[in-house]
C-alpha cells in the first residue's frame, strides 16, 4: 500500500494498492483494497515507500495441511518440518513400517524440539534423526 504513513508506521488511507508478488499481466486477485482499486506491480519500479501487507483472501484461517506440507526449502537441506506436518505422516509411516500409530508418535515425540530458547522460531522435527531412529527400530519389512 502507497500512501501516507500514520504514527505507528501503517497506510490507514492508501492512495495506491500494488500486487507485488503475482505474475502479470493477469488481474490481481482481489480487485480492490480499502477502497482503491489493486494493480500489478510494474518491472523495475520502485515501491520501496510502500508498505507490504500480507492479504490472505479466500484462504482459510485453519489450512488443511500445514505450510510446509506444500513448500520446500529454497536449499532442500533443511531436515526440519513441522510437528502437524510430520502428523499427517504417522498412519502412513506406521503402516508402511509394519507398527502402531502410537509408536510412531512416540519416536516422533523424541525428536520434535520445542522453539529455540523457548520463544525464537517455530517448533520443529528433525526428519533425518527421526527417520535414522525409526529404521533402528522399525525397519521397513523386505
Amino acid at each position: 500500500m502507497l500512501g501516507p504513513r500514520d504514527a505507528d508506521g501503517g497506510v490507514s488511507r492508501p492512495v495506491a494498492v500494488v500486487s507485488v508478488n503475482e505474475s502479470c499481466p493477469a488481474a490481481p486477485f482481489l480487485a480492490e483494497y480499502r477502497g482503491v482499486r489493486v494493480t500489478c506491480a510494474e518491472p523495475g519500479a520502485d515501491y520501496a515507500a510502500g508498505r507490504i501487507v500480507p492479504i490472505r483472501g479466500d484462504a482459510p484461517a485453519d489450512p488443511a495441511v500445514p505450510a510446509d506440507a506444500v513448500t520446500a526449502s529454497g536449499s532442500g537441506l533443511d531436515p526440519h518440518i513441522s510437528p502437524a506436518y510430520a502428523e499427517i505422516q504417522v498412519a502412513r509411516v506406521a503402516r508402511a513400517r509394519g507398527v502402531a500409530p502410537e509408536r510412531v508418535r512416540a519416536v516422533l515425540a523424541a525428536h520434535t524440539d520445542g522453539r529455540t530458547l523457548g520463544f525464537l522460531g517455530e517448533p520443529r522435527v528433525n526428519v533425518l534423526e527421526l527417520n535414522i531412529d525409526l529404521d533402528a527400530r522399525y525397519p521397513v519389512p523386505r
